[in-house]
């Protein structure tokens, strides 16, 4: 988990505390069938990412009508855009990456844990002091890791120190 870990946002590191949790899972053998609704997911997540990448080419046309001080086109409705600057234009287009690249990262994870119980692993094999050492170390907050019932079964272990090596 320590080796792992780099910098980044809170997403990308709770995303390598599951392929951790992920290992400690396949060591203890903890395995589930794929849930029926897995590939209606996965198209789903799939359409989004395929209508932010239209959203985006759009965007990126209308920052080039608003660069030579055109205005955008009209939208699939026929109806009239709104005429925004090229900067709002660059920063809608950044948050649109942004997005597509969360969901992109949210897919994978889904499809790398598709067969893997986690819960039974993180609940009853990984100590919680080792999880909350980790979450103060790194700043990614403890409810991104452990639900309500948990943090309430694990509040002892809430006030260990953040160098704590198991």
């Amino acid at each position: 988990l320590n080796k792992e870990t780099k910098d980044g946002d809170v997403a990308e590191k709770v995303v390598i505390y599951q392929r951790a949790n992920k290992e400690v899972a396949i060591i203890c053998n903890h395995q589930r069938t794929i849930s029926k609704s897995h590939s209606a997911q996965m198209s789903r997540l799939t359409e989004k990412i395929t209508e932010l990448k239209g959203v985006l080419k759009e965007l990126k046309t209308d920052l080039d009508r608003a660069k030579k001080g055109k205005p955008p086109l009209k939208d699939a409705d026929g109806k009239q855009k709104r005429n925004l600057t090229p900067e709002a234009i660059e920063k809608k287009i950044a948050q649109t990456n942004t997005k597509i690249e969360k969901m992109e990262r949210d897919m994978q994870t889904k499809e790398d844990l598709k067969t893997v119980a986690l819960g039974t692993s993180k609940i009853n094999y990984l100590d919680p002091r080792i999880t909350v050492a980790w979450c103060k170390r790194h700043e990614v907050p403890i409810e991104k890791i452990f639900n309500k019932s948990l943090l309430a079964k694990f509040a002892w272990a809430m006030d260990v120190d953040p160098d704590f090596r198991f």
